[in-house]
């Protein structure tokens, strides 16, 4: 019998809280919609991990910089503005917040009931960027919270980084739709795992346009989780009725099939969705 996928919010639960900062994820474990949260990470330039979206940091904070050429000093005195654009839309929160350290989430979040899905941000696959790899494990292992989180990136030396120092630390190699291939021909790669092999995946975090009839299947198989982004991503307020029924539906497919987490901007729309299925 298939259990029902947990329900992650993609950056926290963001219709409440800004994405990426502690009050978003505190409010996402703690919401009766989900079951834990994703968020994003990025290694600042004197090597703190950091939960934050963009390279750079003008949309969040009206500061034209690069956030790996800032450190960990520098941005703790600045905060994530209460008007932030998202998705062609405009979103308002009661006041501006703070960009928070990695261990200080984790603190937070160890020992209670939730799943985490800490993404490793990967703009472009550099090798030069890979050594967040390492200082995500090493802050995992530290806190003994292997049990609780998956650490995905769309870039390959990041993953490879984190297992070749710190193999104890669940990983999953992360696909989407917009890579320079075809549907079909992801689809086929994916399917493989020879990048999830390469990197000693435990998992793997799929757009869920590349998930047809078997590809959950293939993976349990192989005993490896299978997430699913986005779904019901941030769009300004209204949500069009087509596309709210587009998004129900392959909520509902997904569960069918099998799929173990699903990551939503809005979690109480999928958690909806799931009440009917068996």
């Amino acid at each position: 019998m298939k259990k029902k996928p947990l329900i992650l919010a993609h950056r926290g639960f963001v219709t409440e809280h800004q994405e990426n900062t502690l009050a978003s994820v505190e409010a996402a474990v703690t919401s009766d919609y989900c079951q834990g949260t994703e968020f994003d990470v990025f290694l600042t330039k004197d090597n703190r991990v950091v939960l934050f979206h963009d390279e750079n940091m003008k949309r969040l904070t009206g500061i034209d910089r690069e956030i790996y050429d800032m450190t960990w000093d520098d941005l703790k005195t600045i905060q994530i503005l209460p008007e932030i654009e998202v998705d062609g839309g405009i979103r308002k929160y009661a006041g501006p917040n703070s960009i928070p350290l990695l261990e200080d989430v984790l603190e937070t979040l160890k020992g209670k009931d939730c799943f985490v899905d800490i993404e490793l941000k990967a703009y472009s696959p550099r090798w030069s960027k890979r050594k967040i790899g390492g200082e995500v494990g090493k802050i995992v292992d530290r806190m003994k919270v292997h049990e609780q989180v998956i650490c995905t990136s769309f870039n390959f030396f990041m993953l490879y980084d984190l297992e070749k120092k710190y193999r104890a630390v669940p990983s999953g190699f992360a696909y989407d739709d917009n890579m320079p291939l075809s549907i079909n021909r992801l689809n086929r790669l994916m399917e493989t795992n020879i990048i999830g092999r390469a990197v000693h995946s435990n998992a793997v975090c799929l757009e869920h346009t590349l998930i047809d009839d078997d590809t959950i299947k293939k993976y349990h198989k192989r005993n490896m989780k299978v997430g699913a982004f986005t779904l019901y991503p941030l769009m300004p307020e209204e949500i069009p009725a087509e596309r709210k029924s587009h998004f129900s539906a392959e909520v509902k497919r997904l569960a069918a099939l099998g799929v173990d987490w699903i990551e939503t901007d809005y979690p109480e729309l999928a958690s909806q969705d799931l009440k009917g299925v068996a």
